[in-house]
């Protein structure tokens, strides 16, 4: 059995040499843990870095095969340490324990798609063009290891985005070691998954260093991280405040990395004067289930409604707001949240119609609604931002060329949702809506991120720092990858994945076609 001692984990060793240590609280109780969990030193904090460093010097290098082992095994360990895992995560988090078996099913299916991803070759976007003739080059390009990557854990998903998550699954795909700040709001769950890590990167025989994993309560260790030289990226998912904060540490270096930070959205859904006239009632129940999903504790939770008025979007609201008036109350991951909760929802209720005025006490929360007209909104642009938890600002147009208006002054979002009847034309909806968000979703609701090569889960500023990338999905690993070209490389030179033979039986992109013949 694993031992959650509060200790740091630096690659295979374990330290506590600090003297500020930390606890964490049970959400539903407002009670401490026993275990003291010491935060890292500036010592530890290099000392993981350089074995981080040293490691990627063998792990960049393993056969492809010794990667997609590693990923693999490591979703067998957590199956067999499931029940552990989610009676911490339940204790840390106050959520039910259906929702934990969920998030650990995603992070272990992260991990095995992601190993897919590289067995197949898709994640290494090979590319060959053979010499076609004298004075013309033989071109092999794929995609390589960044270095050491840092992954701050995520508060609200202590499995699927924290240290089991899809940045880290993603970061050992791409051949990288990492190192994980954890979140200090659930450190038994996040140290027990890293010891599960740790025992099979040690039982593979894969180098020190490979992984690790730090605890922190302040900003100090992460700040340490980021600016380290040896460091080459890093993953975060978190606020906006900390997203931004981190890019700007980064770009202030010597030599500055990428920070793929997915922070806030409000997720803004649209719905038509039709759609709502046909079918408010179950609409509304969609977007109060959407709206209450874990009290409103997810990046996708829909924050903003537009809609033209009409006695449908009157109809749409009450019903809305009666099943939002019925949700029980829940609990949010920690008082911190709920404290961040209470003030955010205080501001955005202050000058608004309160539809319903939800439940706050104690760290439980019910959901809130509240109404504005369009042109409060574009007076008033920080009623557009996000409110971390079960409130929602219905936005009630004149006309659809102020809904549109309001649309096009929204600025990035992880998605943007759609309600039409079949035969409505929404092209012209559709064009506002991918000006700025990253997922479009048609009559259905935002929450819910499948885990799929074809998703897209980032957007543009400030829903991502960087817009081009996914924190989901099997592309998610080319974040922690560059291309790099070689040129009349002989094939004795070459690494395995480009030579002629195409050992591994990789899918290639050779002069144009998709194949895993030799070239």
């Amino acid at each position: 059995m694993l031992t959650i001692s509060g200790k740091n984990c630096i690659g295979y060793a374990d330290s506590a040499l600090g003297a500020q240590t930390f606890q964490a609280v049970n959400p539903v109780s407002d009670t401490v843990f026993g275990i003291s969990f010491v935060q890292a030193t500036d010592a530890e904090v290099d000392l993981a870095v350089s074995k981080a460093t040293e490691a990627f010097q063998i792990w960049s290098n393993e056969p492809l095969q010794n990667r997609v082992a590693f990923l693999k095994a490591i979703a067998v360990a957590v199956h067999s340490h499931s029940a552990e895992l989610t009676r911490w995560y339940c204790e840390e988090t106050g959520l039910p324990l259906s929702r934990a078996k969920t998030e650990l099913e995603r992070s272990c299916f992260q991990f095995e798609s992601y190993a897919e991803a590289i067995a197949s070759g898709f994640a290494l976007s090979i590319r060959i063009e053979p010499s076609s003739g004298p004075g013309k080059p033989d071109l092999r390009k794929m995609n390589v290891p960044l270095g050491a990557v840092v992954v701050f854990g995520a508060s609200n998903f202590p499995f699927a985005y924290s240290t089991l998550g899809g940045d880290v699954a993603s970061a050992l795909a791409a051949g990288c070691p990492v190192i994980v700040k954890a979140h200090p709001m659930h450190p038994h769950t996040s140290e027990l998954s890293a010891r599960i890590i740790l025992s099979v990167a040690r039982e593979m025989g894969l180098p020190d260093g490979v992984f690790s994993h730090l605890h922190a309560i302040d900003y100090k260790v992460g700040e340490q991280l980021v600016l380290h030289p040896h460091i080459k990226a890093v993953g975060f998912t978190g606020s906006i405040q900390g997203g931004t904060t981190l890019v700007r540490l980064a770009n202030s270096r010597l030599v500055p990395i990428p920070v793929y930070a997915e922070m806030g959205s409000s997720n803004p859904m649209v719905f038509t004067t039709e759609v709502l006239a046909v079918r408010s009632e179950s609409i509304a129940k969609e977007v109060a289930a959407s709206i209450s999903l874990s009290a409103g504790q997810f990046c996708t939770s829909p924050g903003l409604l537009f809609m033209v008025d009409s006695d449908a979007t009157k109809q749409f609201l009450s019903s809305l707001a009666a099943l939002l008036q019925k949700t029980e109350p829940q609990i949010m991951l920690h008082p911190g949240i709920y404290k961040q909760y209470e003030q955010q929802a205080s501001q955005h209720l202050e000058g608004s119609e309160i539809l319903v005025n939800g439940l706050r006490l104690n760290n439980e929360i019910q959901p809130s609604l509240v109404r504005i007209s369009s042109r409060q909104l574009l007076r008033e642009p920080g009623r557009a931002e996000e409110v971390f938890g079960s409130f929602a600002t219905a936005v009630v147009c004149e006309n659809e060329s102020e809904l549109l208006a309001c649309l096009n002054a929204l600025s990035g979002q992880l998605t943007a949702s759609l309600y039409l009847e079949p035969h409505e034309n929404g092209a012209i909806l559709m064009s506002a809506l991918q000006r700025f968000a990253g997922r479009i979703i048609v009559n259905g609701v935002p929450t819910g991120v499948a885990v799929s090569a074809a998703m897209q889960h980032g957007g543009p500023f400030p829903s991502s720092s960087i817009p081009s990338s996914t924190a989901v999905g099997s592309d998610a690993i080319q974040r922690f990858m560059r291309p790099v070209c070689f040129q009349n490389v002989t094939d004795d030179l070459l690494p395995n994945s480009l030579k002629i033979a195409n050992p591994e039986g990789l899918l290639r992109f050779v002069n144009g076609l998709f194949t895993n013949a030799p070239c």
